[in-house]
């Protein structure tokens, strides 16, 4: 495989960019480049994610962001008590839809 290897001026440009989607001057998306993470910066961002929560999947997200869209529709807006309280109710109707993972 080629290398294309960056002057340090250049790599200082990348490292405040990143990341980065790479083009040609046509527009054609050629590759991309993201911050490189040490196994210590790994871990702690996983610890950090395991204490944060709830969590839910990326299908109970959609079922909620959809039935938000369609009581936005219904009621014609809330606020974010409201909502709260809207998600909460969706939670314990429906806990395999709508109920966090964990």
């Amino acid at each position: 495989m080629n290398e294309l290897v960056l002057t340090p001026e250049q790599m200082k440009l990348l490292d405040a960019a990143l990341p980065v989607v790479i083009k040609t001057p046509d527009g054609r998306v050629v590759g991309s480049a993201g911050p490189v993470f040490t196994p210590e910066q790994i871990a702690e961002m996983k610890a950090k994610a395991k204490a944060e929560g709830p969590w839910y999947s990326g299908g109970q997200v959609q079922a909620r962001l959809k039935a938000l869209d369609a009581e936005w529709k219904r009621t014609g807006g809330f606020d974010q008590g409201y909502m709260k309280a809207f998600l909460a109710k969706l939670s314990q109707s429906d806990p395999d839809t709508f109920g966090p993972v964990r």
